[in-house]
This record gives C-alpha cells, structure tokens and sequence, in this order.
C-alpha cells in the first residue's frame, strides 16, 4: 500500500539532481530527519519561498538512508498555493520540516487541483545539451530567422509563452536587440537612482540577462534568452566575465561558475536564486540569437565566442508558399511575381559580389507591394547595399543592376543611347508609368504574372505528357 508524504525543495535544479532521464530526480538527504519511504509511494514537491506552491507529483522508484530516487509524473508552471487555514496539516512543511507523511485525503485534494491545472498547462521536460543550450541563426536579409526563434520559442501566436505571477520576471521568454550602444550594464544590470515617494533611492535594476537567469533557476520549465542581430553589438564588452559561462557541460549547465558582482548577488538572493554566491547557467536557460550576415559589423565576434554557439543557416526559400503569393505592381497596372523576381536578381548579386551574404530573403518585403515601395525598399537595397562605390556609369556594378533593355542604334546618328539609369531616375519624368522598371524586369528575363504562369503550365506538360508527331 503506497503512502503519501510533500517533500519542501528549493528548485527542481538546486535540490534535486536529474539521473539518466529527463524525468528521474535524486534527493540526497541532508537533514536530520526520520524519512521512511518506498518504492511506490508519492510525493508532492513543495517550493518554499518566496514560491510557496506545490508544483510537482513524484513517485518513488528507489530509496534507502542516504537518498531517494523517484520520478516525476505532474508539473506545472503556476502550482497550488498551501493555505494553512484550510489545509492545517501542513503547517510543519510551512515552518520546519523538509519532509513529512500527510494523510490520503489531503494528497488527493492537492493532486487534484494540480491535475486541474495540467489540463490546461503541462509542461514537458526539454533536453539542454551544448548543442540546443546556444544557436545562432544566421542567413541572409529576410529569410525569416527571427520567425523561425518565435516559433520555436514563443510560438507564433504567442501560445508557448509561459506566464508566472511575478511583475519583474513575467514569463518564461525574454527578447533584446543588440547595438553598437550595447553594454554589459544594459545587459546585466545596474544601480540606477529610483524615486521612493519623496526620496530618491539607488538600487539594482535587472536587465534581460538577469531576468532570464533568475526566472530559470526559480522555474524547471524551459526559459528563453533571445538575442536579435548579435554580430551589431560589442559581444566581447556586452557579455564580459559571463563568456564563460557559455561552455556547457553535456547535462547543459555552465562547465565553470564566475563570481557575480555584490549587487547582483544580493538581487538573486532577494528574488530566491540558490546559489546566489556564483553564477552557473543551468540546463533549462536557451539562448538564442539571431545574424544577418549582410549587415557589415562595427564589432566582429572573434572565434573563441563564435565558438560556443550552434550555428544553424537559415537558407532562401523560393518554394516558400506565403512568399509566392507576392507580387510587385507596377503603375502601369502590369504585376510580376516577387519569387521570379527574386531568382534573377539574387543570381546577379552572387555573380557581381562574389558572395551569397548581399543576396535577399523571401521575405524581404512581408507582402505583395506598389510600385513605390518596392523603389523604397527593395531598389533602394540594391542600389546602398550592392552597388555602393560601383554605382556610375562606369561602375562594374552597372554591368548587373541600373540596366535596362539593349538600345538600337538611331538611324540618323549612328549613335546608342545608354542603357542605364540612376537611382533618381526612378523618380522622375523618365519613369512615367514605370517604364524604365518595366524594362528593368524584361532584361532580368522577367515576365508578367498570368503570362508566366502559363508558361509554367506549358513547361510542366512537356515534362509529364508525351510529345507526339502525327
């Protein structure tokens, strides 16, 4: 016959530790008190303060004088709150004990509640290996690498975003963008002066490195640090003394501890963080980030850091369903298809740079778009980013970009007239009705949208029906 006893931990990550599965725990007993337990018994995993909740139903597999081995078979994110008036039993859990029996009536009241509540939110244990603790997503502008770490992360709609009941650490995700401004101040934390009615105070504000740390340790659920466009920040200055604590162990905690600053000591001590005297990024902490291999950074990241991170590309994908339903208008009401336009001009990039960095994603733009944003956008790209120092008359970058359609020679003269055009061109008189884009398409091999598609059609019957001559 199973019995029932609550067991009062101060995180699924310091008390316990975690054997050859993600869901078996061992507790070493480092109190003096009489346990008794078997194999088969269940156990509610208590957090104490400033927690105060039960979130986790165990059940026991092993034990013996030192140590119980037991797994866990309930979590939740937002546990039952133990209230003293209703459940007096607990009192001893509450203020003294670390573990003690309860009766059958009161575990199956709380199991109750927390099943209740896995109805609605179960959490399912995430692996945190050096491989998946820290990606780089990196491609060119515009492949969706931000997309990708939302889905994974957040969820598109947002519905993988765990909430918890603490204004300062909310949910389970945390986003910041780095810049050349980016410092470990702004990073980390630090002393900033804060009015307290008529006063004027000076405290610890945590920053998003401290806020996921902290909201990790306090939590079993998985937390994310994202980083957007992390080659556009000093990574060197930003992270500091924490670049250690990037190497991971294969259980994905940090291999080597750091010393944190006093202030950032007494601040994990006042939030609950165990240890508070060092920092080690534990196994459910993710950091993610994002490179657009494009942007040319002020601050390169040197190889020792690049090091430590998965790197994963995000390529360019044509066949992308969403991205084949753009089209760019022109003012002449002809359309052409974003996907075909892309091909050519992408294929050209690679050619005049030497590179695939330069090229664009298909999501460049986010939907079909007028003649004029796509001057603003998409041209305007070609002509800052690409062209650059190439772009005149005599720039090699002509040979690719600023073309239109071959010119015929005048009958009269003998002369040609030139084939380029500058980028003020396509705001003025020489572009009415879009006519020098519209010859741009063309010498881009380009095709209006319904004339392309049947001959996409005529292409596709050719590959599958048999070609007769009668």
């Amino acid at each position: 016959m199973a019995n029932y006893h609550i067991l009062k931990i101060d995180s699924l990550i310091e008390s316990l530790t975690l054997c050859n599965s993600q869901s078996e725990f061992r507790f070493q007993f480092d109190f003096a008190e009489d346990i008794v337990t078997s194999p088969g018994d269940m156990i509610l995993g208590y957090l104490n303060y400033p927690i105060d909740e039960i979130r986790y139903i165990f059940e026991v597999i092993s034990a013996d004088d030192e140590a119980i081995v037991m797994i866990k078979k309930c979590e939740v994110s937002n546990g039952v709150h133990i209230d003293l008036n209703t459940i007096p039993e607990l009192q001893p859990i509450a203020y003294t004990k670390e573990f003690m029996t309860i009766t059958v009536e009161t575990f199956t009241s709380i199991t109750r509640q927390l099943l209740s509540i896995t109805q609605r939110s179960i959490i399912k244990p995430t692996k945190g290996t050096t491989s998946t603790a820290q990606i780089i997503y990196y491609g060119c502008p515009g492949t969706g690498k931000s997309r990708t770490v939302k889905e994974l992360t957040e969820g598109l709609d947002d519905e993988k975003i765990i909430p918890y009941n603490d204004l300062e650490l909310p949910t389970n995700v945390y986003r910041t963008t780095f810049h050349p401004d980016y410092d470990y101040a702004t990073f980390v934390g630090c002393y900033k002066p804060v009015k307290d009615g008529d006063k004027l105070d000076y405290r610890f504000i945590p920053q998003v490195f401290t806020k996921a740390y902290a909201t990790a340790y306090l939590h079993s659920d998985p937390v994310y640090l994202i980083i957007e466009e992390i080659n556009r920040g000093n990574c060197a200055q930003i992270f500091g003394d924490l670049f250690q604590l990037l190497d991971r162990k294969k259980n994905g905690e940090s291999e080597y501890p750091i010393v944190p600053d006093s202030e950032l000591s007494r601040y994990l001590e006042k939030k609950g963080v165990k240890p508070y005297t060092e920092l080690r990024l534990p196994a459910n902490l993710h950091i993610y980030a994002t490179m657009n291999t494009s942007d040319q950074s002020l601050f390169p990241m040197d190889s020792a850091f690049k090091r430590r991170w998965a790197m994963e590309y995000v390529p360019i994908d044509y066949e992308n369903e969403k991205a084949k339903t753009f089209t760019i208008t022109l003012d002449n009401g002809k359309t052409y298809r974003w996907v075909d336009f892309l091909k050519a001009v992408n294929e050209k990039i690679s050619y005049a740079t030497d590179s695939e960095d330069k090229q664009m994603g298909e999501f460049f733009i986010k939907s079909s778009v007028t003649s004029d944003e796509f001057k603003n956008k998409v041209m305007f790209y070609l002509w800052s980013e690409i062209c650059k120092d190439l772009y005149s008359a005599k720039g090699s970058g002509q040979k690719y970009f600023m073309r239109i359609e071959e010119q015929k020679a005048d009958p009269l003269t003998g002369l040609t007239p030139l084939d380029q055009f500058t980028f003020s061109d396509l705001f003025s008189d020489k572009n009415r009705n879009d006519a020098i884009l519209e010859s741009f398409f063309t010498r881009l091999g380009l095709q209006e949208d319904g004339k392309q598609e049947s001959a996409d059609v005529v292409a596709e019957q050719l590959d599958t029906e048999p070609v007769t001559n009668e």
